[in-house]
């Protein structure tokens, strides 16, 4: 069982979601606005994962995105963002500051399911040092070299980096509980546009992270 925090001001939705959390067997608490959450914060542990309107009274959700990823007990939290603000602009800036996820309102059930169970599959477990060729992980610390250099991740591109290391399969739908590639957010297409920046890899002559078409992206691992 997950504890999950959702702040949301909307109290129809608020109500829906801490239902939809009741259903999945996950612990579930509820914030009107910013203050309750900070306060609730400063009293007890870093939930599990965080629910996160951006419309709130009195702050914006980014302000509180930007503070949980600069705070060392919460910077690890996965957020997902839960907005009406479905701009292309707002959903790159959200992702930048970190979020897990980003699910436009209205939203259906079904996807609001799928996207907390791959959020919470997204625990990368203690392990030691992965070599690969010219590429080294260390999920114990989150720590990424390539070719003999650091490479600074986000959470989220170091657990999808992670995944296609460890595992085979495709990733859209297993991990990230994508139904389809043509997911409106394409939030892991972007995620991995990033991941290849920072590794300098080329999407058209990939030397790392090769496009499968129809399944998702897999890691080119030295034979």
């Amino acid at each position: 069982m997950a504890v999950i925090w959702t702040v949301e001001d909307e109290e129809r939705i608020g109500i829906l979601i801490v239902d939809i959390i009741a259903s999945m067997g996950h612990e579930s608490r509820r914030f009107e606005d910013v203050d309750s959450l900070d306060k609730a914060r400063r009293q007890h542990e870093a939930p599990d994962l965080l629910l996160l309107d951006l419309m709130l009274r009195g702050k914006s959700g980014f302000d509180v995105l930007t503070r949980w990823k600069q705070d060392l007990d919460t910077r690890r939290v996965p957020v997902i963002i839960l907005s009406a603000r479905s701009t292309e602009a707002d959903k790159v800036r959200g992702l930048d500051l970190g979020a897990e996820d980003y699910i436009t309102k209205p939203f259906s059930i079904r996807k609001l399911k799928s996207r907390i169970n791959a959020a919470l599959r997204r625990v990368v477990p203690a392990a030691t040092r992965m070599d690969l060729g010219a590429l080294a992980l260390e999920p114990n610390n989150r720590g990424v070299t390539y070719l003999g250099r650091p490479v600074a991740l986000t959470q989220q591109e170091f657990e999808l980096l992670h995944y296609m290391a460890a595992r085979a399969g495709q990733l859209l739908k297993d991990v990230w509980g994508y139904e389809s590639e043509t997911d409106a957010s394409r939030t892991v297409d972007y995620h991995i546009r990033s991941l290849r920046r920072k590794l300098g890899d080329d999407a058209a002559s990939p030397r790392l992270i090769e496009t499968v078409h129809g399944s998702g992206y897999r890691l080119i691992t030295p034979a």
